[in-house]
């Protein structure tokens, strides 16, 4: 039975086209490409990113997405099984030792199970005894409040309440970003979950989302395009042509994407 890669590198050849071809027109680089037809998942980064490729690569040679996303789940499925019957023939390997070796097996690791136990045991008695455990009567004075004679109302302290920084984006009440397209570019934009967008972008195209707290990009050509965050210009993500994933972009780290005024 062919695997996944076998059967797209086929479907390629029978149509003539290259893989240049197709990280020409998608702007995958070249070696996620091979790495696709040679079955080697591992050297693509995650699985929304496997998908992704596979539905740009199965566009751009005119096959059905659907079939190799599906052909995708399935060995995925297979590898799963394939490790559970491995551990399932480990386990069944250790019942059919003699048991003393056995037993020499089942301490050795009660031992190395009871060993890190006993060491977090020991920490935290520490912190305990140097730390929370009460140290005679020196708590602290906690001044009385004042009482206010009959008829006369005390005003409570003023409360100072901080200003936000009208300037910073962290603090809006939604994030928006806008994408400006400086080359052909194939990007996926996710907010708050949710993609928003797929595909390949043409230079001069514009594209805005808003999200409540995060954005997910990923992209085949990180310097194909410039972007801004509620207004303020993002530092460059990449360099012309460089693969992209998991761009993650929220309230936390929204700093470290804006560009120095």
């Amino acid at each position: 039975m062919a695997t996944l890669g076998q059967d797209l590198k086929r479907e390629r050849e029978l149509r003539a086209i290259s893989l240049n071809d197709i990280s020409s027109q998608t702007k995958i680089g070249l070696r996620y490409l091979q790495a696709l037809e040679d079955d080697r998942l591992d050297l693509l980064p995650g699985t929304f990113f496997i998908k992704s490729v596979l539905r740009s690569y199965s566009k751009c040679i005119g096959v059905d997405e659907n079939y190799f996303v599906n052909k995708y789940h399935e060995e995925v499925l297979l590898q799963k099984e394939d490790q559970k019957e491995t551990e399932r023939r480990r386990a069944d390997a250790v019942l059919a030792e003699p048991r003393p070796k056995r037993e020499r097996r089942l301490r050795f690791r009660w031992w190395m199970a009871a060993v890190p136990l006993a060491l977090i045991a020991a920490a935290a008695a520490g912190v305990y005894v140097y730390i929370l455990k009460p140290q005679g009567d020196n708590r602290p004075v906690i001044p009385r409040p004042a009482i206010a004679p009959p008829g006369e109302q005390i005003s409570p302290p003023p409360v100072q309440v901080p200003v936000a920084d009208p300037d910073d984006p962290a603090k809006a009440a939604e994030l928006r970003l806008e994408l400006t397209f400086l080359a052909e570019t194939w990007i996926q934009v996710a907010a708050d979950g949710q993609v928003q967008m797929e595909g390949i972008k043409k230079a001069g195209e514009r594209a805005a989302f808003t999200a409540k707290q995060q954005f997910l990009l990923q992209t085949g050509n990180a310097g194909g395009f410039s972007y801004t965050i509620n207004g303020r210009a993002g530092i460059p993500l990449g360099t012309s042509g460089a693969v992209r994933t998991d761009i993650w972009i929220h309230r936390d780290n929204l700093k470290d994407f804006l560009a120095a005024r």
